[in-house]
């Protein structure tokens, strides 16, 4: 739980994005005595909506960069994440993470920050790949993002259903702001004020099954293959199991890719038989079929400061598919940022 700050007591913000980091970023602003006032176009309850990613995301931890801004956020995500397993809003996750080479492990920069840490075998390893195995934690992401949604209205953070064109409108709400989150997200390349044309999606394509399975499985020995030869298995709270998947780079198609479904079952079943009720691939419980677009950013996340005509504009997009494993990070990133502006600013004469 975030202490109060001095510096941002009583002081008004607007966050444009209700997604997991501008929800995220919002709670840790408001536990810090900040009054909030988040404006998006879709809201957590929105849970079919593909027009942002955060209801369909497999929402596990396992790190993908070794850029240390990026290592830092993921580093006090996976801590806050494991506060929450008590209250069964998280749950531990058994990982195992399968690479082409020792470079797509990341140099193992975070085997000091989970537990049970161990790097596996070649004869443990499919032909041709390396891997290791980790204590990992995951999040059932409609579930996750209503809850905070909940935390932030005991907060008496308002979250209201707008639609905001630009920065201007923005600093316009809540009564007229100094500081403006911008958690828009793939928003971000049309927002009047940033119009960031770096900004593009990576289409993910899951399935969503029903198993009992506890083993979180993570081959990304095939990333970025023409044909999508990446596979995970993210069990969640609830007895769901997110199947996927494929990382399409620049692509805005929403619609369910059926055949390329069968594989990612077929992928999946490959790493662990145990999915199925048996009777190979058809034995899997199908629940749904998910797509959606992940944020992403050409040249890396933006998560700094940017001093406007009408105050601060603190981003926070860009991340792409890592979204709830670098939240509680990026939040704690927001908030430093934004205690900074307040703190620069000049005090108001005492009478």
């Amino acid at each position: 739980m975030a202490q109060e700050s001095q510096t941002l007591k009583g002081q008004r913000i607007v966050v444009i994005g209700a997604g997991v980091l501008g929800l995220t970023s919002a709670l840790v602003l408001a536990r810090k005595g900040a009054k909030v006032h988040i404006v998006a176009r879709d809201l957590p309850s929105d849970l079919d909506s593909q027009s942002f990613a955060s209801p369909w995301a497999g929402a596990n931890w396992c790190p993908f960069s070794t850029k240390k801004e990026i290592c830092d956020w993921e580093a006090e995500t996976y801590g806050r994440l494991r506060e929450l397993i008590p209250s069964g809003l998280a749950m531990t996750l058994p990982a195992i993470k399968f690479a082409a080479n020792e470079e797509d492990l990341l140099n193992h920069w975070f085997k000091d920050v989970v537990t049970s840490y161990e790097v596996l075998p070649p004869s443990a390893c499919p032909p041709n790949t390396v891997g290791v195995k980790f204590e990992s934690v995951s999040v059932n992401s409609p579930v996750y993002i209503q809850w905070l949604a909940a935390e932030l209205k005991k907060l008496n953070v308002l979250i209201e259903r707008r639609q905001v064109r630009s920065l201007d409108d923005a600093f316009l709400a809540f009564g007229g702001v100094s500081v403006v989150i911008n958690a828009t997200g793939l928003g971000a390349k049309s927002l009047e004020g940033v119009m960031d044309q770096a900004v593009e999606p990576i289409r993910g394509q899951t399935v969503l099954i029903r198993s009992n399975v506890k083993d979180c499985i993570m081959d990304d020995s095939g990333k970025g293959s023409a044909d999508a030869q990446s596979a995970y298995i993210i069990p969640r709270p609830g007895g769901e199991v997110i199947c996927g998947g494929c990382f399409g780079v620049g692509d805005w198609d929403t619609s369910v890719d059926f055949d390329l479904a069968k594989k990612i079952l077929e992928r999946c079943y490959k790493l662990n038989p145990a999915i199925s009720n048996g009777g190979g691939v058809e034995g899997i419980k199908i629940l749904r079929h998910n797509v959606g677009l992940r944020p992403s950013r050409r040249g890396g996340p933006r998560v700094e400061a940017e001093k406007v005509k009408q105050g601060t504009v603190v981003h926070a997009y860009g991340i792409g598919p890592a979204g709830y494993q670098t939240s509680w990070g990026i939040g704690k990133n927001v908030s430093e940022l934004v205690e900074k502006h307040f703190g620069s600013q000049p005090l108001p004469a005492k009478l």
